[in-house]
């Protein structure tokens, strides 16, 4: 049985196995620390048989006025337990809050360009690429913005694709 509760102090000295996934983004302990005092809404930890965390999400809700969105910085879950559709229910988890909590206009994500099965499963979630960011992870390789209009964006004009590829410093942060 998996339970998925909000991420807690204890668990920073848990996860760290999850983390040795190389397709998973690494943070120092002040990064994590930050996400879990400004937005613990938004940290959640699946929890197996054991105690034993098999993924969790961490994200954030950032913009202004339309750009008001929900922000999935990680998302990640054991390869023991991939398939298993618990990443769709930790992201649906994240697009909940920012609906009803946040009243959002959307929810995005980075991934990277490589990664052709996140981005499958990010497509089957109903998210589209927004845009390219050129060298967003170390400067060398490429990510997609990755959107998923909620329904306060009645148009849908947040994710109407961009043309043009964007480099990291013209993104904006919030």
């Amino acid at each position: 049985m998996t339970t998925i509760r909000r991420f807690c102090c204890e668990d920073l000295l848990r996860f760290n196995a999850l983390n040795l996934d190389h397709l998973t983004e690494t943070f120092n302990m002040t990064f994590y620390l930050t996400y879990l005092a400004r937005w613990p809404d938004f940290f959640h930890v699946a929890e197996g048989p054991g105690n034993r965390i098999m993924g969790y999400i961490m994200g954030k809700v950032e913009g202004q006025g339309e750009s008001w969105h929900g922000h999935v910085t990680a998302v990640t879950v054991a390869p023991e337990y991939r398939r298993q559709q618990l990443a769709k229910k930790l992201m649906n988890l994240l697009e909940t809050i920012s609906e009803k909590t946040y009243n959002a206009f959307f929810v995005d994500l980075f991934v990277r360009a490589s990664n052709l099965p996140a981005i499958k499963m990010y497509e089957k979630l109903g998210y589209t690429i927004y845009r390219r960011v050129l060298r967003y992870y170390s400067g060398e390789e490429d990510a997609f913005d990755m959107r998923k209009a909620l329904p306060r964006d009645v148009d849908k004009k947040s994710v109407v694709p961009l043309e043009e590829p964007v480099l990291p410093e013209e993104l904006e942060y919030d």
